[in-house]
């Protein structure tokens, strides 16, 4: 860039044309971004590319990847690109399904079969249950079941009748009889009972019959002899006929086994030759073990004379055969290649899986392994799975969650509220082996604070793939750029751009960027600025987008957010907020300060005042000891001491107190930019020399007075410019940069224009020295060998009054030695 030649001191007055950096139209060879192909490929992250790539290559333990860079740079889109130039890669897939634990129900099995296999498993369970609902009635129907059952049943009939008749006869031959006692409490019981006279009599009647004489003494007493005997004896005879009556049951369950056997054989015989899986096979076995000990479930008629469990009875048809679901937690029979997964909503139930609770038809909570739900971990095992690390933490223990899973390999399914005990699950899944690779996008800030503090995190994530904010301004991006307007415009179905309002994109980047070297890389805000600029074009009805469109849509974005600033810049005006910019003034400076709003940042000047006096506490922050100042601006604070001491503290101490503040500041302030602007104030403080209030500047400085680059430069220049504005151009009003930062200037075109007319101007220094003429209208002062400047200079009336401050501070002898030094005058 052409600079003129120093021209006040050695500040450099910048041309207009220095102040922005202008895309020519030229290099754009179509007419609109119709013509040209619509962009796909990844734009300015080599360094991201290659660590996502080396990431997602390496199958070894460890290698997640952690993506950090500012939302916005497209490193979702490009993750997603990369994983998915992974599709020629096609691992081992898996269908995992969980079906019942016949032994223990409690832990549900998993059976880990071949995509296709889990869906195809759970059809062909389906239909033999079905099959066999519809069959085992009709076989228990059948006249050979009948006779079989009428011929078990007669056999134990007799057994029971036997053993009954025996009993009678035994007791027969000595008098007695079998019956039936009513007790006190009206229940009835079994018992024998003596025969006197034709008639059963109760053993307690005996001593009645004997004092009536109806009854012989001896005769009673071998009674109750007898009965004593055959009363524990009918007792027994009730265990034998409970017993012969489990045996009947048990026969005729064996024997309906024996009866179905066959057909519940035949019913799986295909499905065992179809899935060579030696786990699925043996529960096959346990589940027609289970069919044949619970025929009764596949009989509609609840009054059918089968053993049944009461329990069963009463509950639905529904939950009855859930136990021989087949519950598919993951099916791959449609996936070729490793998937890639994209978990917008991480919660624990998203990420994990859970175990659902039901509310069954007793009105009790109730929970199987139907009811186990997998995660999207499960679906992106062999494969990959990305998520955000903002919403990986919103949820409680997700993150440590995740971490057991990548250390360990393994995830076992578990409801969230189980992790807080709030409630324990019965149920324990079998756990799932997995091997997946988990990429997370966050910020750096993050991704340091985990890497440094979090015991584990360096173990499961190895690569961070660094996305960059910005990138080299060249026409490879600025054609790019144009590709990158054509997607949004085919995709969205928005207005093409012309090669002006392609110009007009490139130029906001670069703004964005802060500097004229580098171009933004925040597509997702390069979109956002087409979609507005598509509003305008459909306000006037064109066809194309046009720079204008662009420059409207940019003036509505700040128009949208510039309220605090407008407010800021009136209280200006109206000297509410006390900033002169005519004359002169003692230890009082315009500094240049940035506001930031969230969505929108923008400048201002603040008055900078400094005190001086005879003392030795160095430069006081005001805001510091007010707690409103924070560390780097502390650190600018110090910084100026050291210079001050450079300067004048070569031949005696730096005696001077002086205190520096931002006035009207209520809000505190940070940052090292305005340490320039405190070292003139305090150089004019303590010369008594005014400075012009025409004149803002901005600036770090290094304890050698070397002028430092700042951020924000645009905003504060035009700050400071739009404050001149409102209050009139005397065509002496300036603002002073770094000239590090002359190659971020991208000021307004109303700036420039200005600048142009000659109503505002901008400087840039390289050192302290170099402002001093043109704010204070003499030179800044040279030390000679001895350390001594002119006394004209800036420097020379601030090196004289330190030693006047010197004088005062210096102790004063004894009165003896004064008069002591009298005498000897004498």
């Amino acid at each position: 860039m052409k600079k003129t030649k120093p021209n006040i001191g050695t500040a450099t007055k910048l041309e207009y044309n220095q102040l922005r950096w202008q895309c020519p139209t030229s290099i754009f060879k179509f007419k609109t971004t119709a013509d040209i192909n619509p962009l796909h490929e990844i734009i300015g992250q080599p360094r991201a590319v290659e660590s996502i790539k080396l990431g997602a290559s390496m199958r070894a333990k460890g290698y997640n990847i952690f993506v950090t860079g500012l939302s916005g740079t497209g490193r979702t889109t490009t993750v997603k690109q990369i994983l998915e130039s992974f599709s020629d890669v096609c691992p081992d897939l898996f269908d995992y399904c969980y079906v019942n634990n016949f032994v223990d129900s409690d832990k549900p099995i998993l059976l880990k079969l071949s995509p296709g296999q889990g869906k195809a498993f759970q059809t062909a369970m389906n239909e033999s249950i079905n099959y066999l609902r519809r069959k085992i009635p009709g076989l228990f129907e059948e006249e050979s079941y009948h006779q079989t059952r009428k011929k078990i049943t007669n056999e134990y009939q007799t057994q029971e009748r036997l053993v009954i008749e025996n009993f009678d006869a035994k007791i027969s031959k000595h008098g007695f009889v079998r019956g039936q006692l009513e007790k006190d409490d009206g229940t009835v019981q079994a018992e024998v009972f003596p025969v006197v006279d034709g008639e059963a009599v109760p053993i307690g009647d005996l001593d009645r019959l004997v004092t009536e004489k109806k009854l012989k003494a001896n005769e009673a007493a071998l009674f109750k002899k007898y009965w004593q005997a055959f009363h524990e004896e009918i007792y027994d005879l009730a265990r034998k006929g409970m017993k012969i009556m489990q045996e009947y049951r048990a026969a005729l369950i064996e024997s309906d086994k024996n009866f179905a056997k066959e057909l519940v054989s035949a019913v799986f015989a295909d499905t065992l030759e179809r899935f060579e899986n030696e786990k699925l096979q043996a529960y096959i076995g346990h589940v027609k073990e289970h069919i044949l000990e619970n025929l009764h479930f596949f009989i509609p008629n609840p009054n059918q004379n089968f053993a049944k469990n009461d329990l069963i009875i009463k509950l639905e048809e529904s939950e009855i055969f859930s136990i021989f679901y087949v519950n598919v937690i993951l099916d791959n029979s449609k996936s070729k290649c490793a998937p890639v997964i994209i978990e917008t909503n991480p919660t624990y139930t998203n990420l994990f899986g859970t175990i659902e609770k039901v509310y069954d038809n007793r009105g009790f909570w109730r929970s199987d392994f139907t009811k186990i739900k997998a995660g999207s971990l499960l679906s992106a095992d062999q494969g990959f799975l990305v998520v955000n690390a903002n919403d990986l933490f919103q949820e409680p223990n997700v993150w440590n969650k995740l971490q057991q899973v990548l250390l360990y390999d393994k995830i076992e399914i578990q409801p969230y509220d189980s992790i807080f005990q709030l409630t324990q699950s019965h149920l324990k899944p079998e756990s799932i082996d997995v091997n997946i690779k988990v990429i997370i996008i966050g910020g750096q800030t993050l991704y340091r604070f985990l890497h440094s503090y979090e015991k584990g995190f360096k173990k499961i994530f190895k690569i961070n793939a660094q996305f960059d904010y910005e990138t080299d301004k060249n026409e490879t991006v600025f054609h790019n750029y144009a590709r990158f307007a054509a997607k949004i415009s085919v995709e969205e179905n928005l207005p093409h751009c012309d090669p002006s309002a392609v110009a007009a994109l490139v130029e906001w980047g670069v703004e964005f960027a802060g500097s004229q070297d580098v171009i933004t890389l925040k597509f997702s805000d390069v979109a956002d600025l087409i979609r507005e600029s598509a509003y305008f074009v459909s306000e006037s009805k064109k066809k194309f987008i046009s720079r204008e469109d662009v420059e409207k849509a940019i003036e509505s974005r700040k128009r949208r957010n510039d309220m605090t600033d407008e407010k800021i810049r009136n209280h200006i005006v109206k000297d509410t907020i006390m900033i002169d910019t005519i004359g002169s003034r003692v230890g009082v400076i315009n500094g240049l300060t940035v506001y930031n709003s969230g969505v929108y940042s923008f400048g201002k000047p603040a008055r900078i005042s400094a005190n001086v006096s005879v003392g030795n506490a160095g430069i006081i922050n005001i805001e510091r000891e007010s707690d409103m100042s924070g560390r780097l601006h502390n650190k600018g604070i110090l910084i100026i001491s050291g210079f001050l001491r450079e300067k004048f503290a070569t031949k005696r101490t730096l005696s001077l107190s002086a205190s520096i503040a931002f006035e009207q500041n209520y809000s505190g302030i940070d940052g090292d930019s305005a340490s320039a602007a405190e070292i003139y104030a305090v150089l004019s403080a303590t010369s008594n020399m005014p400075i012009k209030q025409s004149i803002a500047i901005t600036g770090s400085v290094n304890q050698k007075g070397e002028i430092q680059p700042i951020g924000g430069v645009n905003e504060k220049i035009i700050g400071f410019y739009e404050v001149c504005r409102e209050r009139g151009f005397t065509k002496e009003q300036a603002c002073i940069i770094p000239s590090r930062n002359v190659k971020d200037l991208m000021l307004s075109n109303e700036l420039i224009e200005d600048v142009r007319k000659g109503n505002f101007h901008i400087y840039s220094i390289d050192t302290i020295d170099d402002a001093i003429e043109l704010l204070f209208g003499l030179e800044a002062g040279e030390a000679d060998k001895d350390g001594n400047y002119p006394k004209q200079s800036l420097y020379g009336l601030v090196d004289a009054r330190i030693e006047e401050f010197a004088q005062i501070l210096k102790p004063k002898p004894p009165k003896k030695e004064i008069d002591k030094q009298k005498g000897t005058r004498k």
